[in-house]
């Protein structure tokens, strides 16, 4: 390893040295989750008619300001029909919600405040209805022309609605980038392999997918490597030709089988940087060449894996993606305590409830059992290690 930096120098490394992926068209209703790379501006006026927000009737307010309280219904406009017109201002035009005004109305009464029988309504003396009540005026949302989504947003529910809406079928995107998860190691064997007394079960490769997957930042393979060094010499060689993005995890420390970082420093050379004052995760290195994909090698711990993901790997694939700096949910109130050295950064496990983190220590970088219910980890400098924490801000980076 090399010297020592820090959770800052590392991550500013990272981003100094990421480039932003191609755009590609996709249609809209496989957009969800992906990250917008053009303008959506509004094709028309939003609403784009004098839409009726209410069930009930629609009137000329100046009849019933020169006192009319009776209205006959000569007519009903439905949603989805052109505007019917008021022949007679002593009248009114039963009206659905969503429908377009009716010519010569400027008043919608709901149907809760009148009274109908023999196609007459009856307006209730609590009404008290006022000129332009319950009308979504032409407009009123936004102006046609106007910027709705910006490049660099990630398309969910609401941002579809709005696409959809201004009639954007096909969305120009970022591209997904072909991600290798490459896990190493002899004393590892597939979940579904029944382990020798001295072999685990993998869940680095797992694990990664999911979180990479399920937030739309790429398309993940997954490989495995024994502790050979002229196998994984072959492989990193292959995945770096062949793939965007390439993700290691374990043989990154200092022991007698850790290849892992001699066949990329082979590869690539020297790395942006081989070791980090954190915990967990110390050995943690990043290489990105010129004409090579990223290479993010995380050292083996579950722990460790995750906590990396989550500081450094997740945001590197948003701003890749998006084009702008990823952010960290907030920053947090922190309860609880923790072990870490004091000229170290920890990143702790932690559950949020109601706006509050609520740390949860782990024995070990080995023991993942101990993620089970949590968010993300707390960012928080060594020096408030085994300390009773209350309400101490915290920078929170989530799993997903």
């Amino acid at each position: 390893m090399q010297a020592l930096i820090t959770v800052e120098e590392a991550e500013s490394l990272i981003r100094q040295n990421l480039t932003t992926r191609p755009v590609e068209t996709i249609p809209l209703a496989e957009a969800q989750g992906r990250y917008l790379r053009q303008d959506i501006v509004a094709d028309r006026p939003m609403p784009p008619f004098d839409r009726v927000m209410m069930d009930g009737i629609a009137i000329k307010h100046a009849a019933y300001s020169a006192g009319q309280s009776h209205f006959p219904i000569a007519a009903t406009q439905a949603a989805g029909a052109p505007a019917i017109k008021l022949a007679d201002e002593r009248s009114c035009i039963e009206v659905m919600t969503g429908c377009v005004l009716p010519v010569g109305c400027d008043c919608v009464i709901p149907v809760e405040l009148i009274d109908t029988s023999n196609h007459t309504a009856q307006v209730n003396d609590e009404a008290k209805p006022r000129r332009n009540q319950h009308i979504h005026f032409t407009g009123g949302d936004t102006a046609q022309g106007q910027t709705l989504l910006t490049s660099g947003q990630r398309l969910n529910a609401p941002e579809l609605t709005i696409a959809a809406s201004c009639g954007a079928t096909d969305l120009q995107v970022t591209s997904l980038p072909r991600i290798l998860i490459l896990s190493t190691g002899d004393e590892v064997v597939a979940p579904d392999e029944t382990p020798m007394p001295h072999q685990i079960r993998r869940s680095h490769a797992t694990a990664l997918h999911a979180v990479i997957t399920s937030m739309h930042l790429g398309t993940v393979t997954t490989q495995h490597v024994p502790d050979h060094p002229e196998t994984l010499h072959e492989t990193i060689g292959n995945a770096l030709s062949s793939h965007d993005v390439l993700v290691v995890t374990g043989g990154v420390s200092r022991g007698k089988y850790d290849y892992v970082a001699p066949v990329l420093k082979a590869h690539l050379g020297a790395p942006h940087f081989h070791g980090v004052a954190q915990r967990p995760g110390k050995p943690f290195a990043f290489w990105n060449k010129p004409h090579t994909p990223p290479v993010f090698a995380l050292p083996g711990n579950p722990v460790s894996v995750m906590a990396c993901a989550a500081r450094y790997l997740l945001p590197a694939l948003i701003e890749v993606a998006s084009g702008a700096r990823a952010t960290a949910v907030s920053t947090l109130p922190a309860t609880g305590h923790f072990n870490c050295p004091p000229h170290f950064t920890g990143l702790i496990p932690c559950k949020v409830n109601n706006g509050r983190i609520e740390l949860i220590p782990i024995s070990n970088s080995g023991n993942f059992l101990s993620l089970s219910g949590t968010h993300g980890i707390a960012e928080l400098p060594g020096k408030l290690a085994r300390k009773s924490l209350l309400n101490e801000p915290a920078t929170f980076y989530p799993w997903v």
